[in-house]
């Protein structure tokens, strides 16, 4: 009778794994479409990302803007005068000041900050937003348009100082 030992010198060895091929590894070609297939998601993905990053950039901007222009009109019931937030369309920056023209906060949205923007309009008669000191907004209501590349999100407040983000 034959043993284990004896029908492994026979046959060569019985425990050995058997390769496909008889090679180990990965081809040039098969590591050349694994480059190639992780460059397009990479691509791909680089796409999403950054039109995600504009949109919650001009949403945080108006998010922004809306918090202060409710600082502003509270800056004017508390000082018990009229505070006013000067919008300058071009710089992509507004300043809050009260009537003697002192800065009391000033905020920027151009290049190079937390927040870039591409455009800031102001739809209102003038390029600022006043409230007197109960905290009402002369002149009417207003609308202010926060843009970054394709994404605008539209701020409005009404008489009342209330903000609406559209």
């Amino acid at each position: 009778m034959r043993t284990r030992t004896d029908l492994t010198t026979a046959r060569g060895t019985a425990d050995a794994p058997r390769r496909l091929g008889g090679n180990a590894g990965l081809t040039v070609t098969e590591i050349a479409i694994s480059l190639a297939v992780t460059a397009v998601l990479t691509v791909v993905g680089f796409g999403a990302f950054r039109q995600y990053a504009e949109a919650t950039a001009a949403r945080k901007a108006a998010v922004q803007l809306a918090a202060d222009v409710g600082l502003t009109r509270s800056l004017a019931i508390q000082r018990r005068e009229n505070v006013s937030m000067v919008l300058d369309e071009t710089a992509l920056t507004y300043v809050v000041r009260d009537t003697l023209g002192t800065v009391l906060m000033r905020r920027d949205f151009g290049t190079g900050t937390e927040m870039p923007l591409s455009s800031l309009n102001v739809n209102t008669g003038g390029d600022s937003l006043t409230f007197n000191s109960r905290g009402l907004l002369v002149g009417g209501s207003a609308s202010i348009v926060v843009q970054r590349s394709t994404r605008a999100h539209q701020v409005d407040v009404n008489v009342l100082g209330r903000t609406a983000l559209n």
